[in-house]
């Protein structure tokens, strides 16, 4: 199945990489249409590169080599034709309620849209199935990234899967230390580059237990250390005033892993949510 979000993910790799692999990027993204037509010698002389240079750029998308890479390519904007992309527009001194409200839900929906592309069906079934079969689901997270980990822990709480979450980043290091090999470990970064993260995700690595990084691209520090990526596609920059659509696609994500997940053992699932319902009634009359 053909990797998803490709021209995104060439956007955010250029972002943090090297200045050859950044030249290479920024040739593709700025026509496409005429890189996917390009051999890979072709490509290399535009980029002013060399062609290993090409070839270690399609590996850090995830791809086998410059074939396997043009073959998504091409597949991707031929998609593109059937889909049309939200401009996002930023947001100036003294814009008015009703243009602030506009843009920031035309950004909101690019990104969820964006994820979605991005993510691999087969890779998110892949993680749900491996929470089925996992003794306990930790979660890890710090800042807006904690919010997504703790909307998940409510969610497989509400169904009696054992998950844990902690607020402090030292709990966070205690519980990645003593992970068993049959325990899953989510890691939350928008950036993958979150200092603490890559620590703990190094750790969850050291125990055996599996790693499923919700971030924002192939290829950062703590994709490297994951066994599967789900990738999130925003439109805001590493550093920014406050998580606003990377918020938003991690709990898609959210969603949909949680709602898989469900799918997957619905009967005992949907028994169990029923269990935990608590009705509400109003209160007793004086």
């Amino acid at each position: 199945m053909p990797t998803r979000g490709l021209l995104l993910r060439i956007k955010e790799l250029a972002q943090g990489t090297s200045p050859a692999l950044r030249c290479i990027a920024e040739s593709i993204t700025r026509d496409p249409r005429a890189a996917a037509d390009l051999t890979i010698r072709g490509l290399a002389a535009a980029s002013s590169s060399s062609p290993s240079t090409v070839v270690r750029f399609c590996r850090k998308l995830g791809c086998r080599g410059y074939k396997e890479f043009q073959r998504e390519l091409v597949y991707e904007l031929a998609a593109m034709e059937h889909t049309s992309d939200v401009t996002i527009e930023g947001v100036g001194a003294g814009e008015t309620a009703e243009q602030v409200l506009d843009k920031v839900a035309r950004s909101d929906v690019h990104s969820l849209e964006a994820t979605a592309r991005l993510i691999d069906p087969e890779v998110l079934g892949a993680c749900a199935d491996a929470i089925a079969a996992s003794r306990v689901v930790d979660l890890f997270g710090i800042g807006a990234s904690l919010l997504a980990a703790r909307d998940l822990e409510l969610k497989l709480n509400r169904v009696d899967k054992q998950c844990h979450v902690y607020e402090d980043w030292h709990s966070q290091l205690l519980c990645a230390r003593n992970m068993h090999r049959d325990d899953v470990a989510i890691v939350f970064s928008y950036s993958g580059l979150t200092r603490e993260m890559v620590e703990v995700a190094r750790l969850v690595h050291l125990s055996g237990a599996r790693i499923i990084a919700i971030t924002r691209a192939q290829g950062s520090e703590l994709a490297d250390e994951a066994d599967w990526v789900l990738g999130l596609a925003t439109s805001e920059p590493l550093v920014r005033s406050g998580a606003m659509g990377s918020r938003l696609s991690q709990l898609m994500v959210v969603d949909a892993l949680y709602t898989l997940y469900v799918a997957r053992d619905y009967e005992r699932s949907t028994k169990t949510m029923l269990r935990n319902f608590e009705e509400k009634r109003p209160r007793d009359e004086a």
